[in-house]
């Protein structure tokens, strides 16, 4: 956790690690075979053709931070929260259950043990839990020693400071015998504290060695966690003994989850050839409010609550990734990564999601298709009755952002409700941002699903990332559009070729037509762009390119001439007012240019 996230403080840290790094990566039946116990088998971690469920929560954040530890404001409120979080995980059998970095309420969790609320055999509960004294654990484990098996690794007591805890909680096996098996709740304690400019987790919080591995090669899918900071000091040799087949949880309590320390933790992990690493990255909600040294303050950060995967089989599909939009789960695409990103609404929810295997073994081709997590359902807690109800209707902040549209807004707005990334691509074909990749409109190559390094999020119609850079992509997008459509809905703007338009038009983008974002009532396609006070050669480059697009997209010469006469860019002439770019560039009867754009034997 960090109270206050300072660039320098968080680098000389992070170099210091490197010194001191003693973080080990122990695989958990060494935990297990002491207490008599064997290596449990986690469905989430059989590499099968079965889909596993996981069921995440993002909170929301009132939190107090002292000396004493980091817990929430509102106990009660916290423990009616978790305790019907927790019922959700046993009715939905959940095979993962994962809450974020100091969330879980330890008294929920003793009384949910108590009470025999515990996972199913073959599920796992990785909990971040509120802080704890490390001297407190033992007496812990034996007020709950009738009900389950307490483990963590042994560390000198230092009453001065606490730890900060994930507990996972399973059912292990018995090592011999045909016991039905017995609840362990294993703690792991975070190994580095963040580097935060008050040092508030370097003077109070005591850390642990070890980064327990669940699973084993060559054939179990493993599963690992880290707890926030513990990304500071996840170094090379880590990555590369934990990369492959591996599922990495990585819990947060963070106000800036996408600092460089925690993205380059993400691309030592993804940077291996195999497609067999995927990470989920769970924050809190957004705007979390902290109350330390008799303050509050709001850290005005995004939760960026994440699933990270590169699979070849991945399922992009419109009408997969739309169901995941409409329930608040934001497909993107990484080139640095080269990863898959799919974020989590900002608000305060939990999310229940099917998923497949991080790797298939033994599983026929026609049978392996790990198409990617796939939301069911988000639930967001309703006071009134003191449960956690399901959201239908997620707002992913379009509906307000839209209106930059102008006199278009209606016409994109209900495009996007229908499907977001149908808007997206006529609004990149409208700004003339479609690059040189005649496969541009994919979601990999969309402008606006690419993220950079920096993971600021570019989304049109998820727009919750309050970064400026996100905010100007979309401003930008969306006034050009909003341009467009004035300039279409003035008749003496359109050259004779569009006179069409002018009895009337909407936008439309069909994968049939994927070039043309325009059609008249009469039924005629066209490419309309506006780009401003371009320059000539962008202006040129441009419309190059979409004119060759079209060409090649064209089923016969004939069509491939039509659509690029019904090419027009605009653009700000010197005055000021909208000019169209060689008007009668594809008109000429001697010239109809029935060839590619980029043919070099074609006189030019």
């Amino acid at each position: 956790m960090a109270l206050v996230m300072d660039e320098e403080s968080v680098r000389q840290h992070s170099q210091q690690e490197l010194i001191t790094a003693f973080m080990q990566i122990t695989s958990v039946i060494q935990m297990l075979t002491p207490a008599n116990l064997g290596q449990p088998v986690l469905r989430a971690l059989i590499p099968n053709k079965d889909n596993y469920s996981a069921l995440l929560m993002q909170p929301e954040g009132q939190i107090d931070a002292s000396p004493a530890g980091v817990r929430h404001q509102n106990g009660d409120l916290a423990q009616k929260q978790f305790r019907a979080f927790l019922e959700h995980a046993r009715t939905a059998n959940a095979d993962l259950v994962v809450t974020p970095e100091y969330s879980m309420p330890w008294v929920t969790l003793i009384e949910e043990i108590k009470a025999g609320h515990t996972p199913n055999q073959g599920a796992l509960w990785a909990l971040g839990s509120e802080s704890i004294r490390y001297g407190d654990l033992a007496a812990l484990q034996q007020h709950l020693a009738p009900y389950a098996e307490v483990l963590y690794e042994p560390l000198q007591p230092d009453p001065q400071r606490f730890v900060d805890p994930l507990v996972y909680v399973f059912v292990a096996p018995p090592a011999n015998g045909n016991d039905p098996g017995r609840t362990v709740l294993l703690v792991q304690f975070k190994t580095c504290p963040m580097g935060d400019v008050d040092h508030f987790e370097n003077n109070n919080m005591q850390r642990g060695t070890q980064i327990y591995e669940f699973g084993a090669i060559p054939n179990d899918i493993r599963l690992v966690s880290l707890i926030c900071s513990d990304a500071l000091e996840f170094m090379d040799h880590h990555a590369v003994a934990v990369y492959e087949r591996t599922l990495i949880l990585h819990i947060q309590l963070n106000q800036k989850p996408r600092h460089d320390q925690f993205r380059q933790c993400r691309a030592k992990l993804l940077a291996y050839k195999g497609g067999t690493t995927e990470i989920i990255c769970l924050n809190w909600a957004k705007n979390v409010y902290v109350t330390y040294a008799g303050k509050e303050r709001c850290w005005d950060n995004i939760s960026g609550s994440a699933w990270y995967l590169c699979p070849d089989e991945f399922d992009d599909r419109d009408v997969t990734q739309i169901s995941n939009h409409k329930r608040g789960f934001y497909y993107t695409w990484s080139p640095s990564l080269h990863s898959h990103a799919l974020f989590f609404n900002y608000q305060a929810a939990s999310y229940l999601l099917t998923a497949t295997k991080v790797v298939h073994h033994g599983v026929p081709p026609v049978l392996s298709r790990r198409r990617g997590p796939q939301l069911n359902g988000m639930r967001v807690w309703h006071a009134a009755t003191s449960a956690w109800v399901d959201n239908p209707t997620t707002e992913d902040g379009f509906s307000s952002a839209v209106i930059e549209c102008r006199n278009a807004q209606h016409e994109i707005k209900n495009l996007a409700d229908i499907n977001p990334f149908i808007a997206e691509r006529i609004l990149a074909l409208c700004a003339g941002k479609i690059g040189d990749n005649i496969q541009w409109y994919t979601l990999r190559h969309l402008d606006s699903c690419t993220i950079e390094a920096t993971e600021v999020i570019r989304r049109i119609t998820f727009c919750q990332d309050t970064d400026n850079a996100a905010r100007d992509f979309r401003i930008a997008r969306l006034r050009r559009c909003a341009r467009l459509w004035d300039i279409l809905t003035t008749p003496t703007n359109l050259p004779a070729v569009l006179s069409d338009i002018s009895a009337g038009f909407h936008f439309e983008w069909v994968v049939s037509s994927p070039h043309q974002n325009v059609i008249s009532t009469q039924g005629r396609r066209a490419t309309v762009i506006y780009m401003g006070d371009a320059n000539d050669a962008q202006l040129e480059a441009v419309k190059k390119h979409v004119a060759d697009f079209l060409h090649k997209a064209s089923a016969c010469p004939n069509t491939s001439v039509e659509n690029r006469q019904r090419l027009h860019v605009w653009h700000l002439d010197s005055a000021g007012k909208p000019a169209l770019y060689k008007p009668t560039q594809y008109l000429k009867y001697n010239d109809p240019r029935s060839t590619s754009e980029f043919d070099i034997a074609r006189d030019t």
